[in-house]
């Protein structure tokens, strides 16, 4: 940290004011994360072991694709860019983790999980019909 010339009287080096507005933030951010730190977590906030959340929960068995070229993409994915289709794409090649993922689309439980928000149904012919949140 540079410090100003001494002052006029010969005493001293001074500080600026940038160099004492910078000081005095560094203070605070350092009170504000020391006290953060020693919070410890609510009773409601998950631990990483997530399967009581999911005790209940009975998927519905979707295969994987495996081969994309077979899947008709709908215009709401085409048109949205490469980005949303790579997405799609994940999901159908994810199937089996990603609905154990929660929904965070904001669908008010229309979703059970975070491929529901990309895959409405398998049908028993192995078509893909898929919801439009995404791109939306």
């Amino acid at each position: 940290m540079a410090l100003r010339d001494q002052a006029a009287d010969g005493g001293e080096p001074v500080l600026t004011r940038r160099q004492v507005l910078r000081i005095m933030g560094l203070a605070a951010t350092g009170t504000l994360l020391s006290a953060c730190a020693g919070r410890s977590p609510s009773p409601s906030a998950p631990t990483g072991d997530f399967s009581a959340r999911f005790a209940g929960f009975a998927p519905a068995e979707e295969p994987n694709v495996t081969d994309l070229s077979r899947v008709v993409w709908p215009d709401f994915v085409t048109q949205a860019g490469p980005e949303v289709r790579r997405l799609y794409e994940f999901q159908l090649q994810n199937g089996q983790l990603m609905r154990y993922m929660p929904c965070f689309c904001g669908c008010g439980d229309r979703h059970r999980s975070n491929r529901d928000c990309y895959v409405e149904r398998t049908d028993p012919d192995g078509t893909v019909v898929f919801d439009s949140m995404a791109p939306t």
